[in-house]
């Protein structure tokens, strides 16, 4: 077979969420002789689906580059790779709660850093921020009476392949960031009564000191962020500068109030669970916890006193004028 015929060889639907990952979620009361299967369903919980894990989250050649009508699948080949080191691991040692070496310690962030970043909202996130630029660089051309801006032409071409580029860049730079960081491993004491869920975009960014305010996401510079990646229905990994490291059991609460219900919160268009049932507090927008309702009046409180003060100000100022 010629060299050329080789490089056209590749899957042309590829997963956005590998189908190793998914497979940890099947439905463990799956008939005798049938596929394994997840539960797949809308962000709002409606419209419940089994499907297998080979059969979603793909998009046609989304990670193919083609050149001169070839189609080059490294990018897919690699993530290939990265993906069988990661399914290793967890069956091997995370599955086990054994703890890792310092090599599989680099495939599980390098699997984290590639999954961050493949799916299709962050390239949704990414062509619209080229878009923006494009927009602006027309219009300022159009201000100096410039109608075919070069700067504006090679932004175009681009985007075409942003998301692609964006990852080819990134995933080594983000491992990185995330093999400094202190890994755990939170784990579900009974899954047959609680368990972890997943989604269509399963790498969950917070901060909870961010939670108050709109201007500014969660970032790796910050102290408090927190990633979090459900693994399986019974373990969820946690990246953060803390020094919390290693295997601990959640609390049932914790594991539906707190991860659970971000997870389902930060899908994008669906959610993964081994199970049909769903979980009221998935869709709660707060969490259902004394202490967190606490600081919901406490900072409402402050921010009323705030403007009141504020108003209290602007009437003397406008009573002195």
């Amino acid at each position: 077979m010629s060299k050329k015929r080789k490089k056209n060889r590749g899957p042309r639907d590829q997963h956005f969420v590998p189908r190793c990952y998914l497979a940890e979620f099947t439905d463990p009361a799956t008939p005798p002789g049938q596929e394994p299967y997840v539960w797949v369903f809308d962000k709002d919980g409606k419209n419940p689906k089994k499907r297998a894990p080979k059969n979603i989250f793909t998009e046609t050649h989304m990670y193919t580059f083609e050149f001169n009508g070839e189609k080059d699948f490294s990018i897919e080949q690699s993530l290939s790779t990265i993906e069988g080191k990661y399914a290793y691991t967890f069956q091997h040692k995370i599955k086990q709660k054994k703890p890792l070496t310092e090599m599989e310690h680099a495939y599980l962030c390098s699997f984290v850093a590639a999954q961050l970043q493949r799916t299709p909202r962050f390239g949704r996130n990414q062509e619209n921020f080229i878009q923006q630029m494009i927009d602006h660089g027309t219009q300022i051309a159009l201000a100096h009476g410039v109608t075919d801006s070069e700067q504006v032409r090679q932004w175009k071409e681009y985007k075409k392949d942003a998301h692609k580029l964006m990852m080819v860049d990134s995933i080594p730079y983000v491992a990185n960031i995330l093999m400094q960081m202190s890994v755990a491993f939170l784990c579900v004491r009974d899954p047959s009564k609680h368990w972890f869920i997943t989604s269509d975009d399963p790498c969950v960014f917070f901060n909870p000191d961010l939670q108050w305010q709109r201007f500014y996401g969660p970032g790796f510079g910050q102290q408090n962020v927190q990633l979090t990646l459900a693994l399986s229905p019974e373990i969820t990994v946690l990246f953060s500068w803390s020094n919390f490291r290693g295997y601990s059991y959640l609390s049932d609460h914790n594991v539906e109030n707190m991860l659970n219900r971000m997870t389902r919160s930060y899908a994008d268009k669906e959610f993964i669970s081994p199970h049909p049932q769903t979980r009221r507090i998935w869709f709660s927008r707060i969490p259902l916890d004394i202490f967190f309702a606490s600081r919901i009046v406490k900072n409402e409180g402050r921010m009323l006193l705030h403007k009141l003060r504020s108003k209290w100000r602007y009437r003397n100022y406008g009573r002195r004028r």
